[in-house]
C-alpha cells in the first residue's frame, strides 16, 4: 500500500477552487502542508477539513503559547515523533 499522494497547488489537472485554497495558503505561510494537500484528493473532505482546521487552529480563543502547549501535550500524549 502506497502513500496517498499529495495534489500539487500547481498542477493543472486539480481543480482550481483547490489549487486556489493551496496557493494562496503557501502565499500566506510560506509552505505547503501535506495533510491539506493530501486531503485535497477528495473535494468533500478537503472543505470539511478546512472548515475544521480553521476552526481549531485559526478561529479559537486561544493565545498562541496555550494553543502550543496544547499542540505539544496531544503529540506527547500520543507518542508523536513531530
Amino acid at each position: 500500500m502506497g502513500r496517498l499522494p499529495l495534489v500539487d497547488p500547481d498542477d493543472e489537472s486539480a481543480p482550481e477552487s483547490v489549487r486556489a485554497v493551496l496557493r494562496g495558503m503557501r502565499d500566506a505561510t510560506g509552505r505547503d502542508f501535506n495533510v491539506i494537500r493530501a486531503t485535497a484528493n477528495h473535494p468533500a473532505i478537503f472543505e470539511a477539513f478546512l472548515t475544521f482546521s480553521s476552526a481549531a487552529y485559526a478561529g479559537n480563543s486561544l493565545d498562541p503559547a496555550t494553543r502550543e502547549l496544547a499542540y505539544l501535550s496531544a503529540s506527547l500524549a500520543n507518542d508523536c515523533h513531530y
